[in-house]
C-alpha cells in the first residue's frame, strides 16, 4: 500500500475544516519572511500561507513523492510557493534554504517515530531564525481511539501489530520542545469531531490515511484483504450503534507553539 496524492486530496476536507486552530496561533510575520511547512501533503494548507509573507516565500516538504507531485500540479505558477521531497527526519539538509521565520506542520508529525522527534526538533531549532516560530498540530494521546477499538484487534488477526503512530501527551511533547532549546512553549490537547458525511467518506478516510499505520506489519499479500475488512468492520460498528448512523470521527490533537530564543 502506497500513499496516493490524488486519493488523499479527495479526503482532506476534514483537515481544512480545522486549519484555523493552527493559523490562529501563528503570529504575524515580517513581509519578507520564509515559512516551512513540514509534511505538506498535497499543498492546500501550504498555499494558504503565502499571504502571510507578501514579500517572502513558502516551502512545503513531504516524505512522499506522490504527495509532492500532486501539490506541484495543483499549485503550479505560484512564484513564491515551492514543494520538494524531504522527510521530516532530513530537515537538516535544508540549511542552505534557511533561515525560516516560521515552521508549521499539520497532520504530519504523528507519523514520525518517537525516537526521531528529538533530532527533528533540534534540526528545526537550528533552521529557525532567532525568535522564529514553531507552530504545529498532529495526533495526540487518545487520537482516533474509537477507530482503534475496531482496527487494532483486526490488525492482530491479520498478523500485524499496533499502529505506527506517535501520539504524545502534553507533558511529553512539552519536554521534547524544551530539550531542543525552544522557549515560550505552549502545548494543548484539543478534541475535535471530524465530519464524515457518510459511509463512503469514512471509508475514504481509512484508505487514504489511517490504514497506513497498520500496513508495515501485515503481509503484503494480505493488504487488499485487510483494507476491505477494516472498512467493513468500522462501518458495521458505526451503523450498529443505536440511533441514526454518525460517521464522524473523534480526533484528539496536539496543538503546540514555541519559539527559538532571540
Amino acid at each position: 500500500m502506497e500513499w496516493n496524492g490524488e486519493h488523499y486530496a479527495d479526503h482532506t476536507a476534514h483537515h481544512r475544516a480545522f486549519d484555523h486552530v493552527l493559523l490562529e496561533r501563528l503570529e504575524p510575520l515580517a513581509p519578507h519572511g520564509r515559512i516551512l511547512d513540514i509534511g505538506c501533503g498535497v499543498g492546500n494548507f501550504t498555499a494558504g500561507l503565502v499571504d502571510r509573507v507578501p514579500a517572502g516565500s513558502v516551502l512545503g516538504v513531504d516524505a512522499d513523492a506522490s504527495m509532492v507531485a500532486t501539490a506541484q500540479a495543483n499549485h503550479e505558477g505560484h512564484s513564491r510557493l515551492s514543494f520538494q521531497v524531504t522527510p521530516a527526519q532530513d530537515l537538516g539538509t535544508l540549511a542552505a534554504l534557511g533561515p525560516f521565520a516560521a515552521m508549521v506542520s499539520t497532520a504530519c508529525l504523528h507519523w514520525v517515530p518517537e525516537v526521531d522527534h528529538p533530532s527533528v526538533l533540534q534540526a528545526a531549532h537550528d533552521l529557525l531564525e532567532p525568535g522564529g516560530q514553531w507552530c504545529v498540530e498532529f495526533g495526540g494521546r487518545g487520537q482516533v481511539d474509537g477507530l482503534r477499538k475496531t482496527l487494532d484487534p483486526l490488525a492482530l488477526e491479520f498478523g500485524g501489530g499496533p499502529p505506527r503512530w506517535f501520539f504524545p501527551d502534553v507533558a511529553t511533547y512539552s519536554g521534547l520542545l524544551a530539550d531542543a532549546g525552544f522557549v515560550d512553549v505552549d502545548v494543548q490537547l484539543v478534541t475535535q469531531a471530524r465530519p464524515m458525511k457518510d459511509a463512503a467518506a469514512l471509508r475514504g478516510l481509512l484508505t487514504s490515511q489511517v490504514l497506513f499505520a497498520y500496513m508495515p506489519d501485515i503481509d503484503d499479500a494480505r493488504h487488499d484483504e485487510f483494507i476491505q475488512a477494516a472498512g467493513d468492520a468500522v462501518i458495521e460498528s458505526v451503523e450498529a450503534s443505536p440511533g441514526p448512523a454518525n460517521y464522524d470521527v473523534e480526533y484528539v490533537r496536539i496543538v503546540a507553539t514555541a519559539r527559538k530564543p532571540q
